[in-house]
């Protein structure tokens, strides 16, 4: 077979506590037709390597929508300045009637918050967005993952969702917070807008997850007022997290009226703390 020899160079940065990038990455390529920014073509990216003393090796596997996929043997070296040079040459078309994929040149970058190896072509007609994987790439496997799950993966991205392996961190790190309310009122107020967002990406990031809101208010009015209050409260959220992409099965309501104080209802400042709707994870 004849072998094809590709020079890709990966730029990528190494963050300051000296993330070791060795191992297997997965993730998608997005390329977007100019004539059309709303049609996105990809495809799976698997990205193996290994450094040992600033010297790379590894393969790369790429597969696209027809079912083709391609495997290339890459060797490189980490630079001086820590970004990596990576040199790949083409073992294998499968199948063998498949379309050359052209030379490309590559930056990456690291995100250590989220935990994604980002690229771009330098011609700025793809990108790529990896996460660490738990496998090593196969060479004689059809498709690793189905084409279709790359539309899950997309939407993920858009939901600002974090790499798989930083997500459980993300999770113990998750602090609940009550949200409180004015007096007799069941709006949300702006300041806790970006809260409950963080929230619903907590628990987009985690299909077993769901919210549990419990309204509650303070003792002022009668015990059936509170409580249909305490319910107006817990319903605005639900409200809240299915306008901003939530869905409503991943959501349940309590609602406990003047039942569950935090503190006395014999003054504004305890009155303003029982006034509030509580959260956790279910």
């Amino acid at each position: 077979m004849k072998r094809f020899l590709l020079l890709l160079f990966i730029l990528i940065s190494i963050s300051s506590n000296g993330q070791k990038l060795s191992g297997t990455w997965q993730g998608g390529s997005f390329v977007t037709n100019p004539s059309n920014p709303l049609t996105v073509s990809t495809s799976w990216v698997y990205l193996d390597i290994t450094i040992v003393k600033g010297m790379i090796d590894g393969k790369m596997r790429h597969e696209n929508s027809e079912g083709q996929y391609y495997i290339y043997d890459i060797v490189g070296k980490v630079l001086e300045n820590g970004h990596l040079e990576i040199n790949e040459t083409r073992l294998g078309i499968k199948p063998k009637n498949a379309v050359p994929i052209e030379k490309q040149q590559f930056d990456f970058e690291y995100d250590a918050k989220k935990g994604y190896l980002l690229g771009k072509t330098t011609d700025g007609k793809s990108t790529l967005t990896l996460y660490r994987a738990t496998f090593n790439i196969s060479e004689n496997t059809p498709n690793i993952l189905p084409i279709n799950q790359l539309a899950k993966f997309q939407q993920e991205l858009q939901d600002g969702l974090s790499s798989p392996e930083k997500r459980l961190e993300e999770l113990r790190a998750f602090k609940f917070e009550p949200i409180y309310f004015e007096y007799d009122k069941d709006n949300i107020q702006e300041q806790y807008e970006a809260y409950l967002i963080e929230m619903i990406r907590m628990v987009k990031s985690h299909s077993d997850l769901r919210i549990l809101i419990t309204g509650h208010t303070d003792s002022d009015g009668s015990d059936a007022y509170n409580i249909d209050l305490s319910k107006r409260r817990a319903a605005a959220l639900v409200r809240f997290f299915e306008k901003n992409g939530l869905a409503k099965s991943r959501v349940e309501i309590d609602f406990k009226g003047e039942k569950e104080p935090v503190d006395r209802n014999d003054t504004d400042t305890g009155k303003q703390k029982n006034r509030r709707v509580d959260f956790r994870f279910i």
